[in-house]
């Protein structure tokens, strides 16, 4: 993304591995939800792995209160407990974590039933015996005298071991006080469904409704007794609880949810398992409702093979009149067991004999079979001359170990190892998921052979990319090896291709061989130019990349095109050729747009952002740019990376504009999602650990910066070596805030390591030296060694006019002129700091450059200074700082 150290509503911070949550350990994220996120956690005293869902801290003005809300979570812990059942998910405890309430349950080795259903076609007999399960977990909720009120797919999990189990109560109550509900819409003169306006969903599925303006009772406070909370009313009047896709018309009218408002939900869950589609048409609840209400089932799609006896059985239970529908789940349950044509299929002696013979033909079959069956393994040939696990004579990883050493920088060899630890667990990752993509087809038969090309598809690309940055990373410049292991930490994750739902919903490619052809060897030459661009080597990629987009024209395949212009968008960033960068990234977006690319019209818009808010200074045009492209990640849900970037880059924007305490927020944000996604000891970690630290600093929390910046200076150092330029901005950035703690020695130290290591990289005339000068300067007025300080500071003011760097101008004039005052009384050097001051304190007229608000600040202090020494009078100083913008 965008070179800035790179910003939706922030995604609520996820506690990292190794966390605790009361005595449970956490070992990752699985899940996130409307009410809380799912961590796989380790309870240390009974040594078992457990599932903890754990209330969100905060909820917005749309949700419920706190209060509620942990009063609902202790209700569905409370309703769980009370049953045990095989097909009910088992609850072990609950309690309080700071303000917020947990539930630790069984852990379940699996997915969802949604996901199962997505994973592989299945057969309506496969989908029938998962949901039967289902339904008697549901039934024995109802003979525990609970409600579910949610069932749906996503509610209930199917494990590795094939058992189903009910999950998600937290809308349950019980029966008895089910009455204790809105008789229904004449309850409420504020709640009419009907004459609303229409809420448009996208995903129908995934919304909780809580009605039309419902009035809301205060929940019972938290040491209230466990058993009252379970009959505690969180919502009333006219209050709708459920999910709408799947909710009972008697819910949507605002009646009181009972056993056949559940019967109804698993009937739509049925019927959409079974068909592939729900039985109510609907873009908006308001269709939906009326859909529902009115009873307006669809037809059967004509390439069903569900039988009619089974459908027969499920309309009874869609009916509008819940009296209408099944006595019971248990009736509804019985009824789905009675196929017909069972009667007619049972077998004679006879025939039982001949099943027995022809049973041991079909296992030497199934022997022959599994011996001729894939292994599944890796090629030990796949990776080479792309990256051998080993380096062996004359192979790929030997000649760029070489190439990296030839290029004779100081830290070739640390680079060559923060790459290869990088390239060695991607290989590693990229082999794991090849052999577990066909062992779930080829041996589990888990999934389907479109889902296997799917991944495989996936992977060919991943692989395609990792070999163009091994091309490029074999005939190393001196800046591929400065950015080598960026280059290896920004090949594309791999877990897309493990996700079967999301590469559905990826662009297909095209029908006809020749473009599917044409498309894959363009997409081949854009994996190297993104090589090239990652690896630094801008102007190459830039030629590499402008003939790409004419050929993809010439294609006249859609989401080619948007991926061509958006690399050639992204080069022209690094190029610092933002207007035409904006143009082509403006006509990727529409173009992905128009074909449903999704990836790319988020990415553009991401990128966007930073042009936008950075470059032209324009916050209203970024903020729309983020709100799109919020709109699209939240619609293809995930890319988690992306979703970093989103908040880094409008955090660059808010930066820009003074609205640090937000930009800090976002800063944060990314970096736990990068945390989480990469791990702390990525290089891309580093990046959003210094632009934290710097929006702190501005701030006035020096002591909070420091400590991020001390992590950025040890991650960098240690990943790419301490004689990289990456360590030398992250040192400057440390003494900067050195500087603002009064550090003055270490603030030296830093600063003379990174000007060392800049000069020795970059030469002595290089445009971002003031960023190292600047600090150096700073510290030795604080040092009081005013005489040494005029030098770095008269050589820092220098380049900065010569470089027309005008976010830095003041700073360095108001220290300029603290340092020549200080350094001699002659009037002439101290004309020139009275001079020098009165510059940095002059009114800025150019509108389109305003002042940031570092530059404000060192406006205002030479202001101060001025009134005190603008006579001529003795030596004085104001305390100042220099700070480098963050890369």
């Amino acid at each position: 993304m965008s070179h800035v150290a790179n910003s939706g509503a922030p995604l609520a911070p996820s506690l990292a591995r190794g966390a605790s949550i009361g005595r449970y350990v956490v070992l990752g994220l699985v899940g996130r939800g409307a009410m809380g996120d799912v961590y796989a956690a380790y309870d240390p005293e009974l040594d078992r792995k457990l599932a903890v869902k754990l209330l969100h801290a905060q909820v917005g003005p749309d949700e419920l209160t706190n209060a509620e809300a942990k009063a609902r979570l202790l209700r569905e812990a409370q309703a769980i407990a009370r049953l045990s059942h095989p097909n009910v998910i088992v609850v072990h405890d609950v309690g309080s974590f700071g303000d917020r309430v947990f539930v630790a349950m069984e852990f379940v080795d699996g997915n969802t039933l949604g996901y199962w259903l997505l994973a592989q076609k299945r057969t309506w007999k496969e989908v029938l015996r998962v949901f039967m399960d289902a339904g008697r977990g549901l039934a024995a909720a109802h003979a525990s005298q609970l409600v579910h009120r949610d069932f749906k797919a996503e509610n209930v999990m199917v494990g590795r071991d094939a058992q189903v189990r009910v999950m998600d109560f937290g809308l349950a109550r019980l029966v008895e006080n089910a009455g204790d509900e809105p008789a229904g819409p004449a309850a409420s003169p504020n709640f009419a469904p009907r004459t609303s306006t229409p809420v448009v969903v996208e995903d129908l599925e995934a919304t909780t409704l809580l009605g039309v303006a419902p009035r809301r009772t205060t929940a019972r406070r938290m040491d209230a007794p466990l058993h009252a909370s379970l009959s505690t009313e969180l919502t009333q009047t006219g209050a709708l609880i459920g999910t709408p896709a799947y909710m009972a018309p008697e819910q949507f009218d605002g009646h009181a949810a009972d056993e056949r408002s559940d019967q109804f939900s698993y009937c739509v869950a049925l019927y959409e398992g079974l068909y592939g589609e729900r039985p109510f048409a609907g873009k908006t609840v308001a269709e939906l409702s009326d859909s529902v209400r009115e009873g307006n089932v669809r037809a059967a799609p004509e390439a069903s093979r569900v039988p009619s006896w089974l459908r027969r059985v499920i309309l009874r239970g869609l009916r509008v009149e819940p009296t209408e529908r099944w006595p019971s789940m248990g009736a509804l349950l019985s009824a789905l067991q009675k196929d017909p044509g069972v009667v007619w299929r049972r077998w004679s002696v006879v025939a039982a004999s001949l099943a027995g013979i022809m049973a041991l033909g079909l296992a030497a079959r199934r022997q022959g079979a599994r011996e001729s069956r894939p292994t599944c393994q890796v090629n030990a040939d796949r990776f080479a001359r792309v990256w051998e696990a080993a380096p062996t004579p004359g192979g790929r990883r030997a000649r760029i170990a070489s190439a990296f050493v030839a290029a004779g920088h100081p830290y070739a060899s640390d680079a060559f190892a923060g790459t290869s630890r990088l390239l060695d667990a991607y290989v590693r990752a990229w082999s794991t998921m090849y052999t577990e993509a066909c062992e779930a087809t080829n041996l589990r038969g888990e999934q389907s052979a479109q889902v296997l090309d799917l991944r495989m598809s996936c992977l060919r690309d991943r692989w395609n990319e990792l070999r163009a940055l091994s091309d490029v990373l074999a005939d190393p410049t001196g800046e591929v090896v400065a950015n080598a292991v960026k280059a290896a930490g920004a090949l594309t994750a791999l877990d897309r291709c493990s996700d079967p739902v999301m590469l559905r919903a990826s662009v297909p490619p095209p029908q006809n061989t020749n473009l599917r052809q044409r498309v894959e060897a363009l997409r081949l030459e854009l994996a190297r130019a993104k090589a090239l661009e990652d690896a630094g080597r801008f102007t190459q990629a830039l030629a590499a990349t402008a003939p790409l987009v004419s050929e993809a024209r010439a294609a006249g395949y859609g989401p080619v095109i948007a991926e061509a212009l958006a690399r050639l968008g992204n080069i022209q960033i690094r190029l610092g050729r933002s207007h035409e960068a904006t143009e082509n990234l403006d006509e990727a977006v529409w173009t992905a747009e128009a074909t449903r690319h999704d990836e790319v019209v988020a990415a553009a818009s991401i990128e966007q952002i930073y042009i936008a808010g950075v470059t032209d200074l324009d916050l209203p045009r970024a903020r729309r740019w983020f709100r799109q492209a919020e709109a699209f990640l939240a619609r293809m849900d995930g890319h988690e990376l992306l979703r970093a970037w989103l908040q880094h880059n409008y955090a660059a924007a808010l930066e820009s504009h003074g609205d640090l305490e937000e930009a800090a927020s976002r800063y944060r944000t990314a970096l736990q999602i990068k945390e989480r996604v990469l791990g702390s000891g990525h290089p891309d970690v580093g990046t959003s650990l210094t632009n934290l630290a710097t929006s702190l600093s501005s701030l006035g929390r020096a002591d909070e910066a420091l400590q991020h910046s001390d992590r950025g200076v040890e991650l960098v150092g240690q990943a790419l070596g301490w004689e990289h330029p990456d360590a030398a901005i992250q040192l400057a950035n440390r003494a900067d805030i050195l500087n603002q703690l009064g550090r003055y020695s270490d603030a030296q130290r830093d600063a003379n390591r990174a000007l060392t290591i800049w000069e020795k990289e970059l030469g002595q005339q290089h445009a971002d030296l003031p960023f190292f000068l600047g600090p150096l300067g700073e510290a030795l007025l604080g040092l009081e060694r005013a005489v040494e300080a005029v030098a770095p500071l008269e050589r820092a003011l220098a380049l900065v006019e010569r470089h027309e760097i005008r976010t830095e101008l003041r700073r360095l004039q108001f220290a300029l002129a603290r340092a020549l005052w200080q350094s001699t009384p002659a009037p002439a050097p101290r004309q020139r700091a009275i001079q020098l001051a009165k510059a940095a304190a002059s009114i800025d007229t150019d509108v389109k450059h305003a002042l940031s608000e570092r530059e404000r600040g060192a406006r205002d202090q030479a202001r101060a200074w001025l009134a005190a020494h603008g006579s001529g009078s003795g030596p004085g100083s104001v305390a100042g700082r220099f700070q480098r913008p963050a890369l």
